[in-house]
């Protein structure tokens, strides 16, 4: 995480690049015409942005909505050559740029909002999850730089595929039982420490934590994403008593905000932005990742690309709090 244990690690989003979900690193056999519009030099960009803004590391996203999955008759049988190449060009700009990496396999949203079949059946399929920890898993493991490694997640939000969020009078998709997200992130996991010594990790809203635990997943830390009005964090102690489990209370046991965000739709101020910077030094959170680099504080296109009044205002206290 950080060498310096008086805060935490200071990390940014920059999900998928340039706006580009489930096509911005790799092709995807969802959509074989969708262009892959990476780019070694813009693939740098966001990451030399987050270390100008004052960040230590960039959580990004790999395999969502199915990117850079080689798929044949519905059976997941590989990860395509394009995402390892692209994994190793992030990996050169991110070492470059003295920045660590927390990377993201899957994404729960792609099953409600994109109706991706390839993700549900990854989370809801044992033989599936267990192809995917084999054929993916295990080589995107095998090349990524553990120097760099903040820690490897294995699905973003899983809730928002379960029936906790899918409810029936909204959608006429199946929703997929926590047992079986508990059992896939398990077998994904288990793969990924037998290919190389690291931290797996699942990253839920706070509210959903409890059946994330109670699934079976067998985390080596904990993920909690929180959108608060004024950036406050659940401490140790009230996650420990919400989730009936004392391990929490354990400070080896690594604490991570893997978003934090303002709600837009509660009309808060987005200024309120930078006290998470302040809660997570102040409640022992081993890393916090703000949501997000893009269109919160850097916006627009090419050299026309600026950093935003938030932007700055993050930058200086990232500046004044080390």
């Amino acid at each position: 995480m950080t060498t310096d244990r008086k805060r935490a690690l200071r990390g940014v989003n920059v999900c998928y690049l340039r706006g580009d979900y489930g096509h911005d690193l790799a092709p995807n056999p969802r959509f074989p015409t969708w262009p892959v519009s990476f780019e070694a030099m813009a693939s740098y960009r966001p990451l030399i942005e987050a270390r100008e803004l004052g960040f230590e590391a960039v959580r990004l996203w790999l395999c969502e909505n199915a990117e850079g999955l080689v798929v044949e008759d519905g059976a997941v049988v590989g990860v395509h050559d394009d995402l390892l190449r692209a994994l190793d060009v992030i990996q050169e700009a991110a070492t470059l740029h003295g920045l660590k990496l927390y990377p993201t396999l899957l994404d729960g949203n792609a099953w409600p909002r994109e109706e991706d079949p390839i993700t549900r059946s990854i989370l809801a399929d044992p033989e599936q999850a267990a192809r995917f920890a084999e054929r993916v898993v295990r080589p995107i493991v095998a090349q990524l730089d553990p120097a760099l490694l903040v820690a490897l997640e294995i699905v973003n939000e899983p809730e928002t595929a379960t029936a906790e969020c899918m409810k029936p009078e909204e959608t006429s998709l199946e929703p997929v039982p926590w047992a079986a997200i508990g059992k896939a992130i398990q077998i994904c996991g288990d793969a990924a420490r037998a290919e190389r010594s690291l931290l797996v990790s699942t990253g839920t809203g706070h509210v959903f934590l409890p059946s994330l635990w109670k699934s079976g997943p067998a985390l080596d830390l904990v993920d909690v994403h929180v959108y608060h009005p004024t950036a406050g964090l659940p401490s140790r102690e009230q996650l420990a008593e919400y989730l009936g489990d004392e391990r929490l209370l354990d400070p080896s046991l690594p604490l991570i905000a893997g978003e934090a965000g303002i709600p837009k739709e509660d009309g808060a101020d987005e200024a309120g932005l930078t006290n998470y910077v302040y809660n997570a030094d102040r409640l022992g959170y081993d890393a916090l990742f703000l949501w997000q680099l893009d269109g919160a504080l850097r916006s627009g296109e090419g050299r026309e690309r600026t950093t935003t009044a938030l932007g700055d205002q993050v930058r200086h206290t990232l500046k004044t709090t080390r």
